[in-house]
């Protein structure tokens, strides 16, 4: 038998070649890669709007929408802007990928993928409550990824489980131009210090802008099933980037 096989001996399954750990009973502890498994939410239908001016083969792909009432806060991609030449300013990254760190997992925004479709959902001044469906399974956390423009936007989050019970999360997202105040809970930043532009490309602002991301800390215990939004009644525009889950799941497999 080839090293790295599992064979079933006298009732017991037993590990035949290298391990990472035999026990005094010949029986294998398998350690998994460390590395969390996770999930980037499908927003699928509830993408409504472009904000991020990028590009393809050359050609721009103008954004539909400002983040904000106006037309002068568009973010805009590495490459696009030195199609546009908009001038020098602290860009977005083409990909809309942005590697794990201490906040967070890998984090693919739909702006990175969408082509030139709609990219976040945006929310406009009025109340909005809209629901996000996830691939229903355990989470060790589940992390929203917001834009608020024209000052901070309230909200109210409601966890939906498998077993018909539910949670909820109340608070604030902060204007873009500010970063979290400190000491606030669950609020970090995923890209920071970045600029924008108008719906044209032009240049309005080199940098000092930040997509929030916020800890919604569900229960590992209970299947995730449904994710609702509420925002709430403001002056402000509320723009959701994303929604990444990192699965719960032990670090030792027991043959």
């Amino acid at each position: 038998m080839k090293a790295g096989n599992i064979k079933r001996l006298t009732g017991r399954w037993i590990f035949i070649g290298t391990c990472a750990g035999i026990l005094a009973t010949g029986c294998c502890v398998l350690t998994r890669d460390t590395k969390p498994s996770v999930v980037q939410i499908d927003l699928g239908k509830l993408l409504n709007a472009r904000v991020v001016t990028t590009q393809a083969d050359g050609r721009l792909q103008l954004a539909d929408h400002s983040l904000n009432h106006g037309f002068d806060s568009v973010l805009i991609t590495r490459s696009a802007m030195e199609v546009a030449k908009s001038g020098k300013l602290n860009p977005l990254p083409d990909s809309g990928s942005f590697a794990a760190n201490q906040e967070h997992p890998d984090v693919q925004l739909p702006y990175g993928t969408a082509g030139g479709g709609p990219q976040v959902h945006q929310s406009t001044n009025k109340t909005e409550t809209y629901a996000i469906p996830v691939p229903a399974n355990h989470y060790a956390q589940m992390q929203l990824f917001f834009i608020s423009a024209a000052g901070p936007t309230p909200i109210s989050v409601k966890l939906r489980y498998a077993d018909g019970s539910t949670e909820q999360r109340e608070t604030q997202v902060a204007d873009f131009y500010f970063l979290p105040k400190a000491g606030v809970k669950d609020w970090f930043v995923l890209a920071e210090d970045f600029g924008k532009v108008n719906l044209k490309a032009e240049m309005t602002e080199s940098i000092h802008h930040y997509i929030h991301g916020y800890n919604l800390n569900p229960n590992p215990a209970k299947g995730l099933r449904q994710i609702e939004i509420t925002k709430e009644n403001s002056g402000s525009v509320l723009n959701l980037f994303g929604v990444t889950g990192r699965l719960a799941s032990g670090n030792d497999v027991k043959y």
